[in-house]
């Protein structure tokens, strides 16, 4: 059972380097989340680890969102090429799970700045 369980992250792996090779949505927010860690670190020192913590979760809630975005987005591209009112919808609702993970991470480090 665990041997099968461990030949699932292969896939993730795979999934993780695609996108972040490929999808420009994602490599936007890793380099951005990079970019902005390093600038806490160099101008705000005197964060805990408790708001490190916090910093992290709330990238990881974008990266994650991110994701799935593109995912999704890949996969109504496939099966349905077309223009279509309902798939742009679902492809708007995905958006803006990215958005509002984005504007939650925005608030959340203001007020830990």
């Amino acid at each position: 059972m665990i041997k099968k369980y461990l030949q699932r992250f292969p896939h993730a792996f795979r999934g993780l380097w695609h996108a972040t090779t490929t999808d420009f949505g994602f490599r936007t927010q890793l380099y951005l989340g990079v970019v902005i860690a390093i600038l806490i670190k160099v101008f705000f020192e005197g964060l805990t680890e408790t708001e490190w913590l916090f910093v992290a979760l709330s990238y990881t809630l974008i990266f994650i969102t991110e994701l799935q975005n593109s995912a999704l987005e890949s996969a109504l591209d496939q099966v349905h090429p077309e223009l279509h009112e309902h798939i742009k919808y679902s492809k708007d609702m995905a958006a803006a799970a990215v958005l509002i993970a984005g504007l939650f991470t925005n608030s959340s480090s203001g007020n830990l700045l």
